[in-house]
């Protein structure tokens, strides 16, 4: 039985390739997201981006800024391990990064000659000199972030979910976050190129491809509480 943790995420990334219409069909019945705005203000940002067209362009416009913050605020960002920064100082720090952020525009997570491991060490540097969180641990507040600026490359990383995913451990999404990313980015990339995760792409959460592989993500854990609860009763 292979134990070691490359063969495990391995293994837990095949399934999510197999069962992946499955796990969606799974969050769309009980979405795990559902504190007041989480979706509303979500869908305002990634209309807001999208009728932008461009990175650069979202992040002039005033409406997408304050949208993504309260987007982030409802995502749990501040609220718990990390420390959002004050509303300014947030769109201050988002257009000092403005041409590093853009420089990742038009990248897509599937693409067959997309390099996971190189972009991920340059979405590493982008986050961890981001500026949008007063605390060390930026992984996820920078990911969720960039997620709805970039969305056909970055899925919004979590605790509950990615992590358990991934099986991270506090010290590791604390101290070695770049590691996680690589390992994230990587694994995400090669589930783009199985299922084409752009297919599922419409209504409600399923907003953007990147958020679609989200999506499945935590349907896979909803489909296995589900089996337990199915056991438990029979």
């Amino acid at each position: 039985m292979r134990t070691d943790r490359a063969a495990v995420i391995q293994e837990r990334v095949d399934l999510l390739i197999a069962g992946f219409p499955r796990f969606l069909e799974c969050f769309a019945r009980k979405p795990a997201f559902k504190r007041s705005g989480q979706y509303e203000f979500h869908r305002e940002t990634v209309d807001l981006r999208a009728a932008a067209g461009s990175a650069d362009a979202a992040l002039r416009d005033p409406r997408f800024i304050d949208a993504l913050y309260r987007t982030l605020r409802a995502w749990g960002i501040g609220l718990r391990q990390s420390r959002l920064a004050a509303q300014s100082a947030f769109a201050a720090a988002l257009h000092r990064s403005a041409s590093d952020i853009a420089a990742f525009d038009g990248m897509t997570l599937g693409d067959a000659h997309l390099d996971a491991s190189v972009v991920s060490d340059r979405l590493w540097r982008l986050i961890d000199t981001l500026g949008i969180v007063e605390n060390e641990a930026k992984l996820v507040a920078g990911t969720k972030a960039l997620h709805h600026l970039i969305p056909n490359l970055v899925v919004p990383i979590d605790r509950e979910f990615t992590g358990s995913f991934f099986g991270w451990h506090r010290p590791e999404l604390q101290y070695r976050q770049g590691r996680c990313l690589t390992q994230a980015l990587v694994a995400f990339a090669r589930i783009a190129r199985a299922v084409d995760p752009r297919q599922y792409v419409g209504n409600g959460w399923n907003t953007s491809s990147t958020k679609v592989i989200d999506n499945a993500l935590v349907g896979l854990f909803i489909a296995a509480e589900e089996l337990v609860a199915a056991r438990s009763a029979g």
